[in-house]
């Protein structure tokens, strides 16, 4: 079922700021539409375009876990500070913004600038005339951009970023920044015209050169975006991309396009009595398919819209590995949009080389871990080392493997990825854990995503309860696998029995470390990951009931003073954990009114001033968005342990209102779909996609089924009574 109207992109132009466009993407390539409709602006990215290079000096020969451990135990912050944190203020590597183009000839004065979520094709209209529709091909870097006959005299031209010389004298960055574009010192770009073509080929370094061209025919204007080894080859590429896209005509580019489109949005759907939820999860998964391409490269901060505002990216666009990359992919298994997001999982696959490089050479260690701040190569880019450099984050992404089979049931994949992702996770962190006073096992130093920023205080011994919490996650996860799979040994367990219990305070719940609680508002909730996401607590075993009031209780107390965007998509999972679907309700609403542009993107800070927060910056980042999406799922489908649960977290507002959704994913591939009526008449309809037993909560029964069989069910609410 295509999105409602409502979850459309309406937008009255001229829109001022690149991070307010109309956003439009296909996975390869990324652009934003603003500005004046005279001087209309295309901001363009292409999805895995950085620039690799590194400084002639290496990173400093201390540079190792060994030396981060003894700098902590000093509490020397300033040369952990010098040793750590200055590769990341160097400008590169960094994601870098293809170049933009302007359509000139377009009429002066306002505008409607329009996005149909259901197509992915965008109109600018001026008192009720379409005035010009575009797309991105899906499928090909191609933008396509269509005029009515009044406006064949339109013209574009093709820009190159600010990108500097080398002449340009170093510009000093922030937290969120490191400078400008003109840092940069890449070459001239090389000017092209050839059979009606125009635009440029820019080398960026020794692996890296793309081509950005258009060329007009009638009143179609086409353009492209590619990314290659030399300048030569993404030149040539660039021109056959252009070629065959004229070749083939707008028209059956649109069809094929609009085709493609309405397969993606026949693979789920759903239905609710709140709008905004509603355009929460449906922006988010135009947000993925745009973003996410089988094939090409995954998402970073920005996925493939980087800034256009002649500065580097906001956190220079790369991987963030202790929150965003996590989030940016954690709705699309349940979505049921598998191959959107196992692009991430890919790529982490085919950084396996780099993992075991970094693991020996930073934390000296047999394995594979990942930096936490890294490049689109898996380099490390440093920044605060207690975070940046912490070895347990690796396990965050271990999970996402994990996910990946719970929710389709793929054996091969548990098999083939899974196990062999998660072992060499654990070689790594095995060698790093050390038996302390008490035998139990600990890492040398510890910490808690972001608390105390890089403060000395930021080290929590012996250990914090983020490390704890993923560390009996890898060692208690390896043991189902093993279990799974049919070769349960006992080893992984045994290992897991050695870590200490998490650490809980009667009043606060969840504690930072033994020796410390939570005492001011923070953006991260690191210390409750046993919550969510790792769902290691359960609300429905009365041990873990208390732990979890606890600990949302204060939160909610000590307010949202520091939160960013995020941090209210993670609340909201927090108060499903406990079914509090008014809870969940009320911080997704404060999120979508406080942190959201105009066109949907999370803006990161409390930008409206509004006073919901302290933070009133503005970079744009998308994991809110799609935590938000995952939120919005969870308060609709519960999966865990083979029980399935509709409407687990329902808020006093639906409870006579419609409800549906069609073929959200449950565990072992379940493919769920429900329907409630606003008289009390409750539809359940499930589809194996693997054999497989699942115990339905709300009609207390259990279900058996093959592969491809389909079982339904029905009642009302005085059945149920």
């Amino acid at each position: 079922m295509l999105p409602p109207k409502h979850c459309n992109i309406n937008l009255t132009g001229p829109i001022p700021r690149w991070d307010e466009a109309i956003p439009l993407g296909n996975g390869i390539l990324g652009s934003l539409f603003w500005g004046p409709m005279e001087h209309l602006r295309i901001s363009v990215d292409i999805a895995g375009l950085w620039l690799r290079r590194r400084p002639h000096e290496e990173l400093d020969k201390e540079f190792t876990y060994a030396k981060l451990v003894e700098l902590a135990r000093k509490g020397d912050v300033a040369e952990t500070r010098r040793i750590f944190d200055t590769p990341y203020a160097r400008p590169t590597p960094t994601k870098i913004p293809a170049g933009h183009l302007f359509l000139d000839g377009l009429p002066r004065g306002s505008y409607q600038a329009s996005l149909d979520l259901g197509t992915a094709v965008a109109s600018f209209s001026q008192n009720g005339t379409i005035i010009l529709r575009v797309f991105l091909c899906m499928g090909r870097p191609v933008g396509v951009l269509m005029l009515p006959e009044a406006y064949r005299d339109a013209t574009l031209t093709v820009e190159r970023p600010s990108f500097g010389n080398g002449t340009q004298a170093a510009e000093a960055g922030n937290s969120v920044s490191p400078g400008s574009l003109q840092q940069l010192a890449l070459p001239d770009a090389n000017l092209e015209t050839e059979d009606g073509m125009i635009g440029f080929s820019q080398k960026v370094d020794d692996r890296t050169a793309y081509t950005l061209l258009c060329k007009k025919c009638g009143t179609t204007l086409y353009y492209t975006a590619v990314q290659a080894e030399s300048v030569e080859k993404a030149s040539r590429l660039a021109k056959l991309e252009l070629c065959a896209a004229e070749d083939m005509g707008a028209e059956k580019l649109l069809q094929q396009h609009k085709r493609w489109w309405q397969q993606y949005w026949g693979k789920s759907s759903l239905q609710l009595p709140d709008e905004t939820l509603e355009q929460l999860w449906y922006r988010a998964n135009y947000f993925l398919a745009a973003g996410s391409e089988p094939g090409n490269a995954p998402m970073p901060l920005q996925g493939v819209w980087c800034a256009d505002d002649d500065q580097l990216p906001p956190w220079k666009g790369d991987y963030h590995n202790d929150l965003n990359t996590q989030f940016t992919y954690c709705h699309y298994l349940t979505a049921n949009h598998p191959e959107q997001g196992k692009v991430f999982l890919d790529y982490l696959w085919s950084l396996r080389p780099q993992a075991a490089k970094f693991a020996r050479a930073f934390y000296g260690t047999a394995g594979e871990c990942l930096p936490s701040v890294m490049d689109i190569d898996g380099g490390a880019l440093g920044g605060w080392p207690m975070y940046s450099l912490s070895p347990t984050n690796q396990i965050w992404l271990c999970q996402m493997f994990y996910e990946y089979y719970r929710l389709t049931g793929d054996k091969e994949f548990l098999r083939t990825r899974v196990e062999p992702y998660f072992t060499a996770t654990a070689a790594c962190l095995e060698e790093l854990l050390q038996e302390g006073p008490d035998g139990k096992l600990v890492l040398p130093v510890s910490s808690s995503p972001e608390i105390h920023d890089d403060e000395a205080a930021s080290w929590l011994t012996p250990n914090s309860n983020y490390d704890l919490a993923l560390l009996h996650y890898l060692f208690h996860t390896l043991v189902q696998i093993e279990y799974q799979l049919g070769n349960p040994r006992g080893y992984w367990h045994a290992i897991e029995a050695k870590l200490a219990p998490l650490s809980v305070d009667t009043e606060t719940g969840l504690m930072l470390s033994p020796n410390e609680t939570l005492q001011e508002t923070h953006r991260h909730f690191s210390h409750a990951m046993a919550i969510e996401p790792l769902c290691m607590l359960r609300y429905e075993n009365p041990q873990d009931r208390s732990v979890i009031d606890a600990t949302v209780d204060h939160l909610v107390h000590l307010g949202s003073g520091q939160w960013v965007g995020f941090s209210f998509g993670w609340m909201a999972l927090l108060q499903i954990a406990r079914s509090n679907g008014n809870g969940a309700l009320y911080e997704l609403h404060r999120f979508a009114e406080h942190f959201l542009s105009r066109n949907g993107f999370h803006l990161n800070g409390d930008y409206k001033n509004s006073g919901v927060c302290d933070f009133h910056y503005r970079p744009f980042t998308l994991e809110a968005d799609f935590l938000a999406a995952h939120a919005v799922q969870k308060m609709l489908l519960r999966s865990e342990k083979n029980h399935i649960e509709v409407l687990p977290a329902c808020p006093q507002g639906w409870k006579n209102e419609p409800v549906a959704f069609q073929n959200l994913r449950a565990e072992n591939g379940l493919l769920i779909s429900y329907q409630r009526t606003a008289d009390g008449k409750h539809s359940l309809t499930v589809k194996a996609t693997q054999d497989g037993s699942w115990y339905l909560c709300n009609t207390h029964c259990w279900v058996t089924l093959q592969a491809g069989q389909t079982q339904s069910y029905q009642w009302t609410e005085e059945n149920k009574k």
